[in-house]
């Protein structure tokens, strides 16, 4: 019995060890294609609040639908975007957390909004995961974000937010092709 539990436990960690993604060529070769030629949007099934203990409060009210919770938001038939045009980004994200300063008077949306040139812009690619990382700032009149991209072979996207105002965010989503009427540059507001 000591026999059969030892073999048991070398095969669990024997099996454990690899990490190594498994990716095709064809899968490589569209992934590169689409984030080397700088024109790609992503949509955002998920989005990933985080969690401090006024969310929680707000989130047990039973304000948020059926199906979410304070963790995981599902963003299925919510407008959302990121689009990159080389140099140039659009950003819609609704956003579910807590502000730390007030943006303006006025200022009824409070979603994640931007439309310009991004400043600081890096694209590496991650050989070990097979997958790009892309971080660049976005700066409107009154805020800044800090935005990081992980795009992976399959197309899925992983963004995480970090604003100068409100609490960090994170989403899950697809990235895809910029449709043809929308390869120009985005007009700066």
């Amino acid at each position: 019995m000591r026999f059969l539990i030892l073999i048991f436990g070398f095969l669990l960690v024997g099996c454990g060890g690899s990490q190594d993604v498994v990716v095709t060529e064809a899968q490589s070769k569209a992934l590169d294609d689409l984030v080397t030629q700088k024109s790609f949007q992503i949509e955002s099934d998920w989005a990933y609040p985080l969690v401090t203990n006024s969310f929680s409060n707000v989130a047990n009210s039973g304000l948020l639908p059926p199906g979410n919770n304070a963790n995981a938001i599902n963003l299925t038939g919510n407008s959302n975007y990121i689009k990159m045009y080389g140099d140039s980004i659009s950003m819609y994200l609704p956003f579910y957390g807590e502000r730390r300063l007030v943006g303006g008077y006025n200022n009824k949306d409070i979603a994640i909004k931007y439309d310009g040139v991004a400043q600081e812009i890096e694209i590496t690619k991650n050989d070990k995961k097979q997958a790009y990382e892309i971080e660049f700032l976005a700066r409107n009149r009154t805020e800044s974000f800090r935005v990081f991209i992980t795009v992976s072979p399959g197309l899925t996207a992983n963004i995480s937010i970090n604003s100068s105002h409100r609490t960090s965010m994170r989403y899950r989503g697809t990235a895809s092709k910029l449709p043809q009427e929308n390869n120009n540059a985005i007009t700066i507001q």
